[in-house]
């Protein structure tokens, strides 16, 4: 079955997709710049946790989830800013609560194997409305924020204590930027799975800072790539069968892989 037959029945799927892989690039610049890439694995792995809790209970997981793991991001940005823990024991804590919390449930509750896969994996083809319509929502709030704080965010990017001395409330931006990368995270699950969710947020920022020179291109560029990988991968998925999430994962590194090679091309012509 072609890519043409296959869109009327994924159509929300690739759709959620792309519009997450857009804003999750655009924030990844945000935690690479702030070497909080890995916050991403954390928060991946403390939703594995929180989704196994809300199967037991019966209560819709995203929901769930979202609001369970942005009030978690939201205490580990209190405790490296105002108690100054470093960030990765945080995030290495997070990740083995996440991971151990998780393996009681699933033993306690041993039929959630088939309920919990889709979630480890990704299943771009099972987007529900709701799915759909928070990661719509997700993905417009988190590009309007950064359309609309963007010379804030360089500020405090560059220099916290002047942008504090500019009157910019770097505290609550901060706390934002994190609650919205929470969002994202939770929301790429769908589409790559909870395994791989963390590639939305650092691949393509890390692609776009090899050949980027300012703020604003590497945003425009990890989004570009992140878009790119997502296209790619979809159309890659559908032709040869195989896992969407996968296919788009590995695109995201081979076009990482290309612009490193550029760079060091480019190198050696210099010489």
């Amino acid at each position: 079955m072609g890519f043409t037959e296959l869109f009327p029945f994924m159509w929300k799927g690739i759709v959620t997709a792309f519009l997450i892989s857009l804003s999750s690039s655009v924030i990844g610049v945000y935690l690479l710049i702030r070497r909080l890439s890995m916050l991403g694995a954390g928060l991946a792995h403390a939703a594995f946790g929180s989704i196994a809790i809300s199967i037991v209970l019966e209560i819709e997981p995203y929901t769930f989830t979202i609001i369970y793991t942005i009030l978690l991001g939201l205490v580990i940005e209190y405790l490296i800013q105002k108690k100054g823990l470093p960030a990765d024991t945080l995030i290495a804590l997070v990740y083995s609560f996440g991971v151990a919390l998780a393996i009681l449930i699933l033993s306690v509750w041993d039929t959630l194997g088939t309920n919990i896969f889709s979630y480890l994996f990704g299943s771009i083809l099972l987007v529900s409305d709701i799915e759909f319509v928070s990661a719509a929502f997700v993905s417009f709030l988190t590009l309007a924020f950064f359309a609309i704080n963007y010379n804030r965010v360089i500020a405090l990017l560059f220099n916290e204590e002047i942008a504090k001395l500019k009157g910019i409330s770097v505290s609550l931006i901060n706390y934002s930027l994190i609650a919205l990368a929470s969002a994202n995270i939770v929301l790429s699950i769908k589409a790559v799975g909870l395994i791989l969710s963390t590639s939305f947020i650092s691949i393509p920022p890390m692609a776009s800072l090899l050949v980027a020179n300012s703020f604003f291109s590497t945003i425009l560029f990890s989004a570009f790539f992140s878009f790119s990988s997502t296209f790619l991968g979809v159309i890659v998925a559908s032709t040869f069968d195989i896992p969407p999430g996968s296919a788009i994962v590995i695109s995201m590194v081979f076009i990482f892989l290309l612009m490193l090679s550029g760079r060091f091309f480019r190198r050696i012509l210099k010489f």
